[in-house]
């Protein structure tokens, strides 16, 4: 019996993690941490050494545990990774994949969709499981709101709204350590890959608007179209779309999708920096019910989706307020993917599923037309 089917066998992943930054010091690891009976951190990848140091012994991480290289790690005795680095997931992932550990990617998945479908034959291949990290699929609010929504008769309209204030003060009190001391060559080689798989994605529309599509898009707006798909299916097509202001470092997008039948989705997700109150909201609404989801910051913990639910009883309109519970999105997330690792399940959210996030995405990019901006944002088309 091999070392990997021993330590599957006991129910216990040794797991490595990829990339330490802001999400993984704030969410991944102290949940890691926090479901010993599951994993046991046994290996750490980072661009740093500065933080590879801290968070090693903050942990409990050896020295000669801990990589600069991410394909060194992959020659552990590892079995699952945590792919949390920044930018395209594509090559971590492949190569986890070649080296026969499971997955739990942090979104975005990667950038294009070649990308996706290289990393789709690559996880087949090897046949280990791979689960993109959507956390929101597994909050039990979302879950509570999602079956509510599922037993509407005629939904009718959809209103998302993201009002996304500064991160700085939650990477502040969350004690989030960076160190700068990354080599510059290897910094300028992920920029000029990064830049490669943007021409790509999107083609050479400006700097600004490429900016809005891996920070904004996939960044953050791809965490609600995968909500939305989950609750109501596909889009069928993409109306209308308006990004705002031209050039803006703090932008504002509002598109219209349509959905089978009768049913379309309004989303406006806006960068409104100072004002310390972040809002999140997916409302179903029917002629005769309305269901609001209603998202907490994702860097508060254990703090609840609440569901608010409208209809009318005997006459009178009631306003129904639930909370479903406390359990933490990441936290189960992870326990969904361990019970994917050990039982087989399937992954609620897989390549297929975070491809066509990137697909929507890409159709309502397209669907914005920058000349209508005029100035800098409008040019190199």
């Amino acid at each position: 019996m091999s070392d990997s089917e021993r330590s599957l066998q006991t129910e216990r992943l040794r797991l490595g993690v990829i990339g330490c930054g802001t999400v993984a010091q704030i969410m991944h690891l102290p949940y890691v941490r926090s479901l010993p009976d599951r994993f046991e951190l046994t290996a750490l990848s980072d661009l740093s050494p500065g933080l590879l140091e801290h968070l090693g012994e903050q942990y409990g991480v050896p020295p000669e545990r801990r990589f600069t290289d991410y394909r060194a790690l992959l020659e552990t005795d590892v079995d699952a990774v945590l792919v949390l680095s920044g930018g395209s997931h594509a090559p971590q992932v492949i190569a986890a994949a070649q080296a026969g550990k499971h997955i739990l990617v942090e979104k975005p998945l990667c950038f294009t969709l070649r990308e996706a479908d290289e990393i789709e034959a690559a996880v087949r291949a090897a046949g280990v499981r791979l689960m993109v990290a959507y956390m929101k699929r597994f909050d039990p609010g979302y879950r509570y709101g999602q079956g509510l929504v599922g037993a509407m008769r005629d939904a009718r309209y959809i209103q998302i709204n993201t009002l996304h204030p500064s991160e700085d003060q939650y990477i502040d009190f969350h004690g989030v350590r960076r160190f700068d001391d990354v080599p510059e060559d290897v910094a300028r080689r992920l920029h000029r890959a990064q830049e490669e798989l943007l021409d790509e994605a999107v083609g050479g529309i400006s700097d600004a608007l490429r900016f809005v599509y891996f920070d904004v898009f996939l960044g953050s707006m791809v965490h609600d179209i995968n909500a939305l798909r989950a609750l109501v299916g596909e889009p069928e097509d993409v109306l209308f779309t308006d990004i705002w202001p031209p050039d803006s470092k703090f932008p504002s997008v509002t598109t219209v999708l349509r959905h089978p039948g009768n049913l379309r989705t309004t989303y406006t997700w806006t960068y409104l920096a100072d004002v310390r109150d972040y809002f999140e909201e997916i409302a179903v609404l029917s002629p005769t019910d309305r269901v609001r989801i209603q998202f907490p910051s994702p860097f508060l913990k254990h703090w609840p989706t609440p569901i608010v639910v409208q209809s009318m009883e005997n006459g009178a309109l009631v306003d129904k307020r639930v909370q479903v519970s406390y359990d933490e999105a990441f936290r189960e997330e992870l326990c969904a993917f361990h019970d994917c690792v050990i039982n087989g399940t399937e992954p609620l959210t897989d390549v297929r599923d975070a491809r066509t996030d990137i697909a929507v995405l890409q159709r309502i990019l397209a669907a914005f037309d920058p000349t209508a901006l005029g100035g800098e944002a409008g040019k190199h088309r």
